[in-house]
């Protein structure tokens, strides 16, 4: 499998949650058939993911100089923002998942067929409703706790 050679449009993407934790954190867990992932449907933004590492500094007094040192990694929030529809089934799960305190497995599908399998705990569910003209939307918050799986698409 090779991985993406150009730049391509996230229309067309899609985010799928699991209430199953995969058996191993790799391709064949993640892609396991007891793994059901529900489409959580209507997403204006997915929100970034990723590893930010922390980032520790020492000043020498004697050398003026400062010493950066790599810390802890942190994988980041994804902050979704979908269009409200409490009919969704993806949506139903969310709002679940912010009330509980297991992890959850999600999927990223690329346009071009590369996928992100994540494991996260849901932090936020929060209604954003606006005024008159706004669209009724809600604000969601997934906590990558691990590194991310990629599969290249085929």
């Amino acid at each position: 499998m090779t991985a993406r050679t150009v730049v391509q449009s996230i229309a067309g993407a899609t985010l799928g949650l699991s209430a199953t934790i995969p058996a191993t954190y790799d391709q064949p867990g993640y892609e396991a058939s007891v793994m059901v992932y529900t489409d959580l449907g209507e997403c204006e933004n997915f929100g970034n993911h990723g590893v930010v590492a922390n980032i520790s500094e020492f000043t020498n007094v004697a050398t003026a100089t400062v010493t950066k040192v790599k810390g802890s990694k942190n994988y980041g929030v994804m902050a979704l923002m979908l269009g409200s529809i409490p009919s969704n089934a993806g949506q139903a799960l969310v709002l679940a998942a912010a009330e509980s305190n297991n992890h959850y497995s999600a999927k990223y599908t690329y346009p071009d067929g590369e996928i992100h399998y994540l494991d996260v705990l849901v932090g936020k569910h929060e209604f954003q409703d606006g005024s008159a003209n706004d669209i009724s939307k809600i604000a969601v918050d997934l906590h990558l706790c691990r590194r991310h799986v990629t599969v290249a698409a085929v």
